[in-house]
């Protein structure tokens, strides 16, 4: 074979190797080829999320909140953090707490909504709590008439008001000239006049701590905050309250308070009495008061037999003979 024949041979064979290789990269690079796919390209990684608690139902203002109420979802951060507040992570850690602002279903529970029991935020508004047409007035109680201080948000209570009556008085003379005088005094009488009040915040006087002995030379700092038990104990506490009621119920309980004096227990004397949680749906009575009877010291001996005093002993026998019990 001459030597021009064979280069031609080897330059078709140059040529046809060319072609297969560059075809078979045109076939890898458009994923063709007999049903080869191209290799996957590297996937965007999934945004991190962080577990938050939300309402699974509406939760009004002043309703203490239950595991039925809400539930847990994860978010991602970055919808966290368009947030803008704190959140929970967990139902553990809202269970029980009380509602300072009406909650719609599906909406994320922020820390600063949400009150613990027998605690307020400072600068919180409660006007969101209070429902239309009615409004809040403060309280103050003590262990006697606040049922031990143990009233909580969220509870419903009923009030008491005593008030001391002037009774009667007699003065004159009998037939001998004698001066007969009989001072009335004061009796109580009691009234449930108010019933199913919301309670939607409460106050408690700070705790501190005991003075502790100084050293030689010490100068006596800030006192610190201890602790509050949780164990609530007979120390003669008070409480505030803050209550819905009606505007008409309001005027009385201001009234009461204006009429009272500084004694442990008042001259007129409101008073808690606490509901059990499966009254609280009944409807408020408004300024038509409950309907109990009243207690005044004449019910007490006409329902429950307690002996009245008899006053035969200190008048003249004149007297006495026109005196009935």
């Amino acid at each position: 074979m001459k030597r021009s024949n064979r280069l031609l041979i080897l330059l078709g064979l140059l040529i046809a190797i060319s072609g297969s290789l560059a075809a078979m990269a045109y076939v890898a690079g458009s994923g063709g080829g007999g049903g080869n796919e191209a290799a996957a390209g590297p996937s965007a990684t999934p945004e991190a999320t962080v577990p938050v608690v939300y309402a699974t139902k509406d939760i009004a203002a002043g309703t203490m909140i239950t595991a039925d109420m809400v539930s847990t979802k994860p978010m991602k951060l970055s919808e966290h953090a368009a947030l803008g507040v704190a959140t929970y992570a967990s139902t553990s850690q809202v269970v029980g707490s009380i509602s300072g602002v009406p909650i719609k279903a599906g909406v994320v529970l922020a820390s600063g909504e949400l009150l613990s029991p027998g605690s307020a935020v400072d600068g919180k508004s409660l006007s969101g709590a209070i429902d239309k047409g009615m409004v809040a007035i403060s309280m103050e109680v003590d262990q006697t008439n606040g049922v031990g201080t143990l009233i909580v948000p969220g509870d419903h209570v009923d009030i008491i008001l005593t008030v001391y009556v002037d009774q009667l008085s007699l003065s004159g003379k009998d037939a001998a000239g004698t001066e007969i005088s009989l001072t009335g005094g004061q009796q109580p009488s009691s009234k449930m006049i108010f019933q199913n009040c919301k309670v939607l915040a409460t106050l408690l006087p700070p705790e501190v701590a005991a003075p502790t002995a100084l050293a030689a030379g010490a100068t006596a700092g800030p006192v610190a905050a201890q602790v509050t038990s949780p164990t609530v104990q007979l120390t003669g506490r008070h409480l505030m309250a803050i209550i819905e009621v009606f505007p008409e119920q309001a005027e009385v309980i201001r009234w009461a308070q204006r009429a009272e004096t500084n004694g442990a227990q008042n001259y007129i004397d409101l008073a808690f009495v606490l509901r059990s949680t499966a009254d609280d749906g009944d409807p408020i009575s408004g300024d038509t008061g409950s309907k109990t009877s009243g207690i005044t010291f004449s019910v007490l001996v006409a329902k429950y037999g307690v002996l009245p005093a008899d006053p035969t002993g200190i008048i003249p026998q004149s007297l006495g003979i026109k005196v009935q019990w």
